[in-house]
């Protein structure tokens, strides 16, 4: 399951504000992580990853609210919760590698 079939659900069908900003963050992730590729150079790239971590993390907060007013299950909080949490991890790890490759580029030969 992913967050635009739980968007299509019954829980948030009638909510559609709620939905569509739900999704509209889960979609900016892979947006975010596309453009940035398209960049000439890692530190834009890697600019591009950090605002998908924030569209990510503003996904989480939909999610979490979802979940308090009983809009989503909380079976699918947990299936999600370390789905977010992985893609947090790999988006941060690879902002730090090309930040790092940048600075050595930057640096030139020693």
């Amino acid at each position: 399951m992913d967050v635009l079939d739980l968007a299509d659900g019954p829980g948030l069908a009638s909510r559609f504000s709620f939905r569509d900003q739900m999704c509209r963050a889960a979609l900016s992730v892979p947006a975010n992580i596309a453009e940035g590729n398209g960049r000439s150079t890692p530190l834009d790239y890697a600019a591009f990853l950090d605002r998908a971590r924030g569209s990510l993390y503003e996904l989480d907060t939909w999610l979490f609210t979802a979940g308090q007013r009983r809009y989503i299950s909380p079976e699918m909080i947990t299936v999600l919760e370390p789905r977010i949490s992985e893609v947090s991890a790999m988006l941060l790890s690879l902002a730090r590698r090309l930040r790092s490759q940048s600075s050595l580029v930057s640096r030139g030969p020693d």
